[in-house]
């Protein structure tokens, strides 16, 4: 099966963008599949490393991305 980025394509490359931008306050983004589809979609993103871990720092929190689903990270290093 092939991956669809076309669905949600738009929120993908935005979040990118913002990744990759110099100006941006945004340092990672999160991607994964959308339910049981092979839609890929923007889980979550943020400023820090451990945005997802503190509540209101922009991320859902570490418990809700179950540990079997597939998941990609973009960066700045």
């Amino acid at each position: 099966m092939a991956v669809n980025l076309s669905k949600n394509g738009p929120a993908l490359m935005a979040a990118y963008k913002e990744v990759v931008d110099g100006k941006s306050d945004t340092n990672w983004v999160l991607f994964t599949y959308e339910g049981n589809s092979n839609d890929i979609r923007l889980a979550e993103k943020g400023g820090s490393p451990c945005d997802h871990k503190r509540p209101g720092g922009g991320g859902r929190g570490a418990g809700d991305h179950p540990d079997q689903s597939v998941q990609s990270v973009w960066s700045k290093l």
